[in-house]
């Protein structure tokens, strides 16, 4: 009866313990999505195939409140392992709560490449600036 009762005790501190460290971690969890005024999401893809890469980015605003989006992309080729230099850059301007620019650079030479991607959205005359990076790349 003894070693029953040990027993039922030692399950319920376990399972209370296990319960508290599950709150106390559920608690401190905290949403990693930024908060933007005039932004609900943007991103920058890039692709390659061959020596070809694919620059993507887009933004979305919110629906009667953002009413232009400025793209600026700007394809950059690593050089060292802390370094980027700029190969070619496109600028979109788009007068809608969304906007998308899709561009492509032809025989690039072999290295480590990634699209940086400004995004400019506006709210009448107010904006924000935002700077998404792609996944790097290597030819």
């Amino acid at each position: 009866m003894f070693k029953r009762l040990t027993s039922l005790l030692c399950a319920l501190v376990l399972s209370i313990s296990f319960g508290v460290c599950n709150t106390a971690n559920a608690a401190v969890v905290t949403p990693d999505a930024p908060a933007y005024s005039y932004t609900n999401e943007c991103n920058s893809y890039l692709s390659v195939s061959g020596t070809t890469a694919t620059c993507e980015s887009y933004a979305t605003g919110y629906y009667n409140k953002t009413d232009k989006v400025v793209i600026k992309q700007i394809l950059q080729k690593k050089t060292s392992s802390v370094s980027w230099e700029d190969v070619c850059s496109w600028t979109t301007t788009v007068y809608s709560f969304h906007g998308s620019a899709i561009n492509n650079k032809y025989s690039l030479s072999s290295g480590t490449y990634r699209l940086k991607t400004v995004f400019t959205v506006y709210a009448g005359t107010s904006y924000e600036t935002i700077t998404k990076y792609s996944k790097e790349k290597t030819i």
